[in-house]
């Protein structure tokens, strides 16, 4: 239990050293003074995005040391403490001594309005918004917040279990694993992953060198949670702060979210950048409540591009509604214009760095994609623009409608199961053709249907559809307060439906970490639990036991970060030497390899039809190698058969070389 609790600590001071980041930012903007939550969520936000750019610029400079990251952490929580308390004295109308002419109150607070005797003023506010508009009934509210925090409870106790999903492995955290031990982000020529943008693996390193892999995850899940915060803020101005939590809820109900949240992927956290880019971009252009926001947007904007390239589809999908505005409203032209203006300069000081990174190394600031157009042809194989692999609904007007249905009823063509967006948000989409238009719901719509659009023509992924998940669950929440207009019988009916799918999706949330839950209260020890589930565990465990300071492993499995010491896969490796069509005989295999500096090899081959399966050249040369010249030059340590979750039974064998 004491592990956990140290991730836990871990998490906490990540989150307050960001606060302690990002705060300044929104007093230095003056934006200090909006709604407690509002700044929260804007804090942290900035905060993490400054805080990553600031461990990209250590990184780059070979200062990524531990002690010293630790040091600049604790500064950062000393910072959110001081903001804590300059902030914990609110003024009162009594206490200031006068009465401003208005007053900003949250009409949640207000519900009912009995006992109310006195109202207190944030410091600085001077206006009164009382909205408008039916609430969302107490029991409605009281029960979407449960099932959401079920659906939190089910992802965290996913994040507190060791990681063993595939891509994270692979380089989510195995990147940050390899700069941390050479204090530096150093380029890895057969990794394709290392000159991606990496904002988000910046705060991996972050809970690596303060914690260890759970922190990492941890990371993620606490991006869960500014998803929803952030499609709180996002659509508060539209629907109302009440309705608005009910939006949040709805994106944490979703599978592909709370899934997510389990572990320390990208994708959540991407989704959490553009829903924050979105709403100041929101605030700016439709609300008009100053160019300050674009600063925001610009901010946010940059932390998204240095976390995916899917951030370049989704400005382009901002972009078309934009466009839209600024020829249909001349008075707003040059706001728009200086807007956008603003915020790519900020933007791409942000998140450009990663794209100049990969055009140093590469000649392609979007490697490996757009290969043609850098005259590097399709490198690796099926990495080009636009394979057919990843389009499984081919590229046709009849697809982009019956899409939607493809991926809720069959999401593992289109990047598996647990990336789903679940029921709920099909399951009200529909009733958008019955509701009455609402101010500002038709600009995310048209957000949310550009980027469809290019989604569909680019990449068929499910899990590059997150981004889109705030924008549609606000919609939703539309939906909801229109039903007010339907018969008791029609209310019924469909109200039940809703319930049904939101429970059901709570429950699958709880459902799926029950193998996580022994090792996440600490009934089961780490190691006990990866020995279960991570199939290279035990190989790992070996190699790391018995490999020197020298060690580097050549792999065919692509899961990585828990071996110790230098890792490189096989495939990678083999598309940039060709090293297979060098040898003279299979004899050379064992001594060539030693030349090139490995010293051990990890053969995997998929002794069944299900699953990943594995390129079988290594495993096929290191076999005639050993009919060749018996165990001289390739020394098996070990080897066993692990049952992997996808239904694959995999056999390892660990290989010293001589």
């Amino acid at each position: 239990m004491l592990d956990q609790l140290v991730s836990i600590i871990s998490l906490v001071m990540i989150l307050l050293a960001a606060y302690g980041l990002g705060r300044p930012v929104l007093a230095g903007l003056r934006l200090g003074e909006e709604d407690p939550l509002t700044v929260a969520v804007w804090s942290l936000g900035v905060g993490l995005i400054l805080s990553g750019t600031l461990l990209a610029a250590m990184g780059l400079a070979g200062l990524l040391d531990p002690p010293l990251i630790l040091m600049l952490t604790l500064a950062g929580c000393a910072s959110a403490v001081r903001c804590f308390t300059r902030n914990s004295s609110p003024a009162t109308a009594e206490s200031s001594g006068t009465l401003p002419a208005t007053v900003e109150l949250d009409t949640c607070s207000l519900e009912g309005g009995r006992g109310l005797t006195e109202i207190t003023i944030p410091p600085g506010k001077a206006r009164i918004e009382l909205s408008g508009g039916d609430q969302p009934a107490g029991w409605l509210r009281r029960g979407l917040l449960a099932l959401a925090c079920l659906a939190c409870l089910g992802s965290l106790v996913g994040a507190l279990a060791p990681p063993t999903a595939g891509d994270a492995l692979c380089y989510h955290i195995e990147l940050p694993k390899a700069w941390l031990a050479d204090r530096a982000i150093t380029f890895l020529p057969d990794s394709d992953n290392s000159t991606f943008p990496l904002l988000v693996e910046m705060w991996y390193l972050w809970g690596l060198a303060l914690d260890g892999p759970v922190a990492t995850g941890l990371i993620h899940w606490a991006c869960g949670i500014l998803l929803a915060l952030a499609t709180v803020v996002l659509a508060t101005p539209i629907v109302g702060r009440c309705w608005a939590w009910g939006a949040g809820a709805v994106v944490l109900l979703v599978p592909g979210v709370n899934n997510q949240m389990t572990a320390p992927l990208n994708d959540v956290a991407m989704a959490m950048l553009t829903t924050l880019a979105l709403a100041a971009w929101w605030r700016a252009v439709a609300a008009e409540e100053g160019r300050r926001w674009f600063i925001l947007a610009g901010l946010a904007g940059g932390g998204a591009l240095g976390t995916k390239y899917v951030a370049l589809l989704f400005a382009i999908a901002v972009a078309a509604p934009a466009a839209w505005t600024f020829a249909r409203r001349p008075q707003s032209r040059r706001l728009i214009f200086e807007g956008t203006a603003v915020v790519a300069v900020i933007a791409l000081s942000i998140g450009g760095l990663w794209y100049l990174r990969a055009a140093w190394h590469r000649g392609n600031p979007v490697y490996p994609f757009l290969s043609e157009a850098f005259h590097q042809g399709a490198n690796p194989p099926e990495r080009g623009t636009l394979p057919p692999s990843k389009s499984p609904l081919g590229r046709n007007p009849l697809g982009i409608v019956t899409a939607a249905w493809h991926i809720t009823m069959n999401p593992e063509r289109f990047g598996g199961r647990g990336h789903q967006l679940g029921i709920v948000l099909p399951l009200a989409l529909p009733g958008l053709l019955l509701v009455r238009r609402l101010r500002g719901l038709g600009m995310l719509l048209a957000v949310a249907g550009t980027y469809w659009v290019i989604w569909y023509l680019l990449r068929q992924n499910v899990r590059f559809l997150l981004p889109i998940v705030p924008l549609l669950a606000v919609a939703v929440v539309w939906v909801w307060m229109e039903m007010r207009r339907l018969t008791n019988l029609q209310r019924l009916v469909a109200g039940t439906a809703f319930a049904f799918v939101l429970i059901a999706s709570a429950g699958v949330a709880l459902v799926r970490c029950r193998d996580q839950l022994p090792v996440a209260v600490g009934w089961q020890n780490r190691a006990d639990y990866l020995a279960r589930h991570e199939p290279t565990w035990f190989a790992a465990s070996l190699f790391s036991e018995l490999a020197r300071d020298d060690a580097c492993l050549l792999t065919q499995d692509y899961r990585a970060f828990y071996f110790d010491g230098r890792v490189t896969r096989e495939s990678l490796y083999r598309q940039r030497t060709h090293y297979d069509r060098l040898l003279d005989s299979p004899d050379d295999l064992g001594r060539f390899l030693r030349a090139q500096g490995f010293t051990h090899l990890l053969l995997a081959e998929n002794l069944s039809s299900e699953g990943m399966q594995f390129d079988p050249t290594l495993t096929r040369l290191a076999e005639l190698q050993w009919s060749a010249e018996g165990q001289e030059a390739l020394v098996p340590l070990i080897d066993y058969r692990f049952a992997d979750s996808d239904g694959g039974l995999r056999r390892y064998r660990l290989v010293m070389l001589r």
